[in-house]
């Protein structure tokens, strides 16, 4: 629903439950629409010290915590395909911000399909083990919901060029900011991107926050 609400978005129109089912099936149960996109695109962020970003014209954003997991090279080397090394990642950039998922406004998540939306909501605590298919069913992040997560539209809805995790920090800066237009959070001061690597392989967890919460 957020893609409807971005005019950059590459897919706009409202997707229902049905079109999904019934799109062309790639690797069973995933369907085309389970995939992310195929598009051209591009996406870059400077980066100075906070010293530095305090006298440039753009609101700076800032770099609150930061963690990093790798867990195997080949998918037939997870102990468990349910857990992600976003388990380890997501607590490591909690702790070095000092804070917690309830303290988190927006939420970026690298979709490269519609499971991997669901392991990173359970790894990094929004929900709880196993619920992320009914937290999600149940409208917790949608537009109006208790979670944001992924208001530009994400990979699966907005543009995947290949390398789409620029574009999660992209999306978090500019709610930051307060200049993402109709899909503005009434408030984002804290916003977790969350990015993938190879087959669930490598997770990084980064999150940013305002002036405010330094």
């Amino acid at each position: 629903q957020w893609t409807t609400l971005n005019p950059t978005a590459f897919a706009r129109r409202p997707l229902t439950r049905e079109a999904v089912l019934t799109s062309r099936m790639v690797s069973d149960p995933f369907t085309s629409r389970d995939c992310c996109l195929v598009t051209d695109g591009g996406a870059a962020c400077v980066m100075v010290r906070a010293d530095r970003a305090k006298s440039l014209k753009k609101k700076p954003v800032y770099v609150l915590g930061v963690g990093g997991a790798h867990s195997h090279r080949s998918i037939t080397q997870m102990a468990d395909l349910t857990r992600t090394a976003a388990a380890e990642s997501g607590p490591r950039a909690f702790a070095m911000a000092g804070l917690k998922p309830s303290d988190v406004d927006l939420v970026m998540l690298y979709d490269a399909f519609t499971i991997t939306t669901l392991l990173f909501l359970e790894d990094l605590g929004f929900c709880p083990k196993g619920e992320g298919g009914r937290f999600v069913q149940d409208g917790a992040i949608a537009p109006g919901g208790k979670l944001a997560v992924n208001t530009n539209g994400g990979g699966l809805s907005c543009v995947h060029p290949g390398m789409y995790g620029l574009f999660l920090i992209l999306e978090a800066v500019t709610q930051i900011r307060g200049e993402a237009g109709a899909r503005q959070l009434k408030t984002c001061d804290i916003a977790l991107c969350h990015g993938n690597g190879g087959t669930l392989s490598s997770q990084v967890t980064a999150i940013l926050g305002s002036e405010a919460t330094l």
